[in-house]
């Protein structure tokens, strides 16, 4: 097995490759180039520091790398059906944490689904410390028509805390584009995925310091809801657990199936 840089393939190549190292996994990766370049961009990760595993020069698995500031995050590794249980995932990650460690990163992040028992235990064998399980909610919520104002993601990223999970810190939300969208009801404002996908996925809700524990984000929650009949929202387990639960249950969510752990290396 070789290791050859991700940018040396197209959008189009890697998205395919994405999408098929991912076959079978507990939640569907579409082929879609768009929403890959949009992870991407969001996400911040470099393709010149991803890599693509090649055995006998065919592409047969792929580690996607982000990177902010000297933090680094695995944002996704994955290899094709046929090329599974050969013990590839450690020889794919095993060189790009030392490569992260030579270019000076002080840590590395991941999340890791909790029901993926086997790549838990790689993580684990090569180092990593589990940090928190991470929950998502899903729900319908009760609509209630109300006037929403489109603003940017930025807007929502301002009220966002600190510490939070790689793909919830108020960087990559501020980051997010198209067709992610964010809508302010008075105090209260979210960020959606993509608004013309089955469930509508929330992904980050927060509501001014002085509003707070008014009732102003479920307002929003059941605008949203109006806006959008039929649909049902979801949060990914992208949350800490804890931090919102009593929030999410309260508006008439459910804890969702699937968790996260979040992983990191370091500091070194």
């Amino acid at each position: 097995m070789e290791l050859t840089a991700a940018s040396e393939l197209s959008l189009r190549e890697l998205s395919t490759l994405f999408a098929r190292s991912f076959e079978g996994y507990f939640v569907t990766i579409p082929d879609a180039p768009l929403l890959f370049d949009a992870r991407v961009r969001g996400e911040h990760i470099s393709l010149a520091d991803s890599r693509v595993a090649r055995v006998e020069g065919v592409p047969v698995g792929l580690v996607l790398m982000a990177r902010r500031g000297r933090v680094s995050r695995v944002a996704g590794m994955g290899i094709v059906p046929a090329y599974r249980h050969r013990k590839l995932g450690g020889a794919m990650l095993s060189p790009l944490m030392e490569e992260a460690r030579a270019r000076g990163d002080t840590r590395m992040l991941l999340e890791v689904i909790e029901q993926n028992t086997p790549a838990v235990k790689l993580y684990e064998r090569l180092g990593f410390q589990r940090v928190r399980r991470l929950v998502g909610f899903v729900g319908t919520p009760t609509p209630e028509p109300a006037e929403l104002e489109e603003v940017e993601p930025v807007d929502c990223a301002r009220l966002l805390p600190e510490g939070l999970p790689w793909q919830l810190a108020p960087a990559t939300v501020a980051g997010l584009a198209l067709p992610a969208r964010a809508f302010r009801l008075g105090p209260a404002v979210a960020v959606l995925g993509d608004v013309s996908a089955p469930t509508l996925v929330v992904r980050a809700i927060a509501v001014e310091p002085e509003a707070r524990g008014k009732g102003a984000g479920r307002r929003l929650l059941r605008a949203l809801a109006a806006a959008y009949p039929g649909k049902s929202l979801a949060v990914s387990a992208i949350v800490p657990e804890g931090l919102c639960d009593r929030f999410f249950l309260g508006a008439g969510f459910n804890p969702s199936q699937l968790t996260q752990l979040e992983f990191a290396l370091g500091p070194w």
